[in-house]
Formats: structure tokens, sequence, C-alpha cells
């Protein structure tokens, strides 16, 4: 009988045990709350005065009278941040490289950006002194390709804008190349912008003629079809590129 008793009590012990780790558990899975992490897409795109950009094609013309086309349009993107509703800046991005004709590069996503209403965008164009140092970037062959010269300053080239012009006299290639921390574009666009819960998504537009308009034309007759190492033309294209970018 004291046997009985003793396995009675030990199954009973046994079962109150379980149902306590059971409510346990349960209690646990109850509490965890999952995690929203808020995302953000920002897309670019491209266009010349409304004309879609075409690699190669000689269709545009510039406020100068150039006619051109585009073979090549590289650039830095870098110090990305939204804009708060006292001015004050949200970083959400260190820098990206861009190809305007290489689809991957075109679209980037940042995660962990709270949701909110924001007033604008900022950025630059290129990179800051921080970043613009020979080898201060990983030794990717999209960062390799945009080396700036050693002789001429070291760092990068902020952007690679080339192609081919044709006037009276015939065609000639050209090439607009930014470079050297003097010449950093620096760009805020003022613009309501929602981040929400889940995913938000931003389109930038470039227009290319932008780099030729205002506050000055850019005439390749005259300030030169090059301008790497021309302090004057890259200065031109720096104040012209403050606002070729609009928020869609």
């Amino acid at each position: 009988m004291e046997k009985l008793w003793l396995n009675l009590r030990t199954v009973l012990l046994l079962s109150l045990l379980f149902s306590l780790l059971y409510a346990c558990k349960k209690d646990n899975n109850d509490d965890v709350i999952p995690a929203v992490t808020n995302t953000l897409d920002i897309k670019l795109n491209y266009e010349v005065d409304g004309q879609p950009l075409l690699s190669d094609t000689l269709i545009y013309s510039n406020d100068a009278g150039n006619n051109y086309s585009v073979s090549r349009l590289w650039y830095y993107l870098s110090r990305i941040a939204l804009v708060n509703s006292d001015s004050s800046l949200l970083p959400i991005k260190d820098y990206v490289f861009v190809d305007a004709f290489r689809s991957t590069t075109n679209e980037f996503t940042i995660s962990g950006v709270p949701a909110g209403h924001y007033i604008g965008i900022k950025f630059y164009i290129g990179l800051d002194s921080v970043q613009n140092l020979t080898n201060a970037l990983p030794a990717t062959s999209d960062n390799l390709n945009m080396e700036w010269p050693v002789p001429m300053g070291g760092g990068y080239h902020f952007m690679k804008f080339e192609g081919h012009a044709s006037d009276s006299a015939g065609n000639y290639g050209f090439a607009m190349h930014l470079g050297r921390n003097e010449y950093l574009v620096e760009s805020m666009i003022w613009k309501h912008i929602q981040i929400v819960s889940g995913r938000s998504d931003i389109s930038l537009m470039m227009n290319l003629n932008e780099w030729f308009r205002d506050p000055e034309i850019y005439d390749f007759n005259i300030d030169g079809n090059y301008s790497m190492g021309v302090m004057a033309a890259m200065m031109k294209l720096r104040n012209n590129g403050v606002d070729v970018f609009s928020v869609q």
C-alpha cells in the first residue's frame, strides 16, 4: 500500500511539473512580439528634358545647342539623409555607386528607417572629404574605375558623364568628369516624404540637361568637351548639379 501511494505521489508531481512547464512556455510565446522593420526603397530614374535616357543615341540637345548622346553615366551618392520637421538630419545611407545603365545599381533598399513625416532629403553627388581619399573605399571594380589620379589630388571621381556630340564640324567625344573636394555637389530637395510602417519608396529623377543649364549655360564649344583638371569647367558643373535631381 505504501509503495502504491509513493507511485501515485510521483505521478501527481510529474503531472504538476509538466503543467507548469507548458504554462510557462505558452506565456513566453504569447509575450513575443514580432519585430517590425521599416524599409525604404530608393529608385533612380533618368531623363533629358522629358525624354527617357537611352544609351549611345544622338537625340539630345542642351541649352547651348550641343547635340549629344550618352554612353556612360557613373556617379556616387553619399551621406543620404532625410530631413526632419525641425530641419535636423536623419542619416540613412553612407554611400552608393551608381551606373545609370546598370539596373541593379539604380534601386537600393535601406532598412531601419523610422516611420514618420519628413520635409526633404539631402545627399551629395560625390564623396565628402572623409570618404574622398585614395583607397578609402573597398577595392571593388566599380570603386577602382572611379579613382582620381594621385598626381591630381587622389581620391575618387564623383561623376563620369560621357558620350558623343555633333556639330557642323562633325562628331566628337565629351567627358564631364567631376572630382576633388571643392567640386562636391550638395543636393537638398524640399519635398514631403512619408515613411510608413513596413515598406516605403522614393523615386529620384535626374534630368541630365540640368548639368548644362542653371545657373550657368555649359557649352562644349566654349567651356570644353573635357572637364577633368579644368577648374572653371568643374566649378560650372558643380554649381549646375545642385538641382539635377527631383523627387517624383
